[in-house]
């Protein structure tokens, strides 16, 4: 299974006040069985396909992907757990200097659910990246986190906690995207 998402070859958009906003704000993809809540202050663009959306936050971003898979998706502790592997291993050998600090196998809104935290070098810059790979039905949905280092753990609760909070995926991908 490849490392999908990876937001490595996408220029940041857009900016964000220092602290984002505690207000959430409800966003729905229904041709990808996505819906979630981010900082209501966040800019949000929609990106081509297999990407949903990418917000600003700074310097950083947060993105999403959908992907419809054909290969059979990990249903047991056992097959999440060589996702995981096989995730991080993809992750060390793209070559942008990619550093591993966690990866860990859970269940997100009740799904099984891959997260990959590590740095990493994007558009020069040395970025924090947390990914979580979230599985369900015929589909991989991705939602990545890439801020600075020394923002990354203030970031990571303002933006991804209401994401993991509210994330539902239905598994159906009717168009590779948003």
């Amino acid at each position: 299974m490849a490392f999908a998402g990876c937001g490595n070859q996408v220029e940041p958009v857009g900016s964000l006040t220092p602290t984002p906003s505690k207000e959430t704000r409800s966003l729905e993809y229904p041709r990808v069985g996505l819906t979630l809540s981010l900082p209501a202050d966040l800019e949000v663009a929609k990106v081509g396909p297999p990407g949903v959306f990418r917000a600003g936050v700074g310097p950083g971003f947060v993105s999403a992907f959908a992907y419809r898979r054909k290969e059979q998706l990990p249903r047991s502790d056992a097959q999440l757990e060589a996702a995981r592997r096989r995730l991080v291993d993809a992750a060390e050998e793209r070559g942008d200097g990619y550093d591993s600090i966690s990866s860990s196998t859970h269940e997100i809104g009740g799904s099984k659910a891959v997260e990959l935290v590590g740095d990493q070098t994007i558009s020069r810059a040395r970025l924090r990246t947390r990914s979580l790979h979230v599985y369900e039905g015929r589909a991989e949905y991705v939602i990545e986190l890439a801020v600075p280092i020394k923002d990354f753990d203030r970031l990571d609760r303002a933006v991804l906690a209401p994401v993991e909070a509210s994330l539902e995926v239905t598994g159906e991908v009717r168009e590779e995207g948003g």
